[in-house]
């Protein structure tokens, strides 16, 4: 992410220092990026560089925060949880607001959203949330567990062995670490998850607070699975709603262009942007 509009910093947070990227707009909203997990992030930095430059350009001053024991941030995978990173992302708004900022908004993505809404059920936060953007989102934490077992499943596979999410999870019962394509999952962390709030937030009740999803899919309309998940939060806030058509970027091979997810999500954040 090496740009003239980017500031890179380590933050004292909850238990070391996080390494955050910022880049500086006006102070009337800022922007706070949840990742995606794991190698995902690693696939998607470029993305949402991109993104972190347009939405600048725009008005917002953006902020992007390694998690604890992720990324360049201090510590190890085996030590953090969700509690931890909870707090760290309560300290940040805290922070921001002692800056000037009087509101902040998100954009979540992946594994991100998880983290969003165990923060917006958990935390009150130091500035009230202006509106929320949702790439590609989890909304169930242990969909988003079985997608990430079977990165391990098809290593072993392909060595011949057999492995089932129901072995891991014995594994990880009886406090072993196991590491998933570099990663070491740690019982405590895998726990933390299992008992986080990832219900739909009370903030977006009664249209309170704007949320905005984008899928990238390559169907002409959503999915039995996406439908209803659709409609259970349409019941139940103002959702604004769009399938993008592009390559999975935090899952392709190669490093993939979002062209046009990054120009949707500019729109939709515009919208209400002032």
């Amino acid at each position: 992410m090496s740009n003239s509009a980017f500031a890179t910093t380590f933050r004292q947070m909850t238990k070391g220092h996080n390494f955050l990227i910022s880049s500086q707009a006006d102070k009337a909203s800022a922007l706070i990026i949840l990742p995606p997990f794991a190698d995902e992030m690693n696939k998607s930095r470029h993305i949402i560089s991109q993104f972190m430059r347009q939405a600048t350009q725009q008005g917002f001053s953006c902020y992007l925060m390694d998690n604890f024991g992720t990324g360049d941030s201090e510590g190890d995978l085996e030590e953090a949880t969700m509690a931890l990173w909870r707090a760290d992302l309560t300290l940040l708004v805290e922070q921001l607001a002692a800056e000037g900022f009087q509101q902040v908004s998100f954009l979540a993505i992946r594994f991100g959203a998880l983290q969003l809404f165990d923060l917006l059920n958990s935390s009150s936060l130091a500035v009230p949330v202006k509106e929320v953007l949702l790439w590609q989102p989890y909304f169930d934490v242990k969909k988003f567990w079985q997608q990430f077992f079977r990165i391990k499943i098809a290593e072993q596979m392909a060595l011949g062995e057999k492995l089932s999410q129901q072995q891991l999870e014995q594994q990880l019962a009886e406090g072993e670490v196991i590491e998933i394509a570099g990663y070491p999952l740690a019982p405590a962390f895998y726990q933390s998850t299992l008992q986080g709030l990832y219900s739909l937030p009370e903030a977006f009740g009664n249209n309170a607070l704007p949320l905005h999803w984008l899928e990238v899919s390559q169907l002409a309309a959503p999915g039995v699975a996406l439908k209803k998940q659709l409609e259970q939060l349409q019941a139940h806030c103002q959702l604004n709603f769009q399938l993008v058509n592009a390559a999975p970027f935090w899952n392709t091979t190669e490093l993939a262009s979002a062209d046009e997810l990054l120009r949707l999500s500019l729109a939709q954040l515009g919208r209400s942007h002032v």
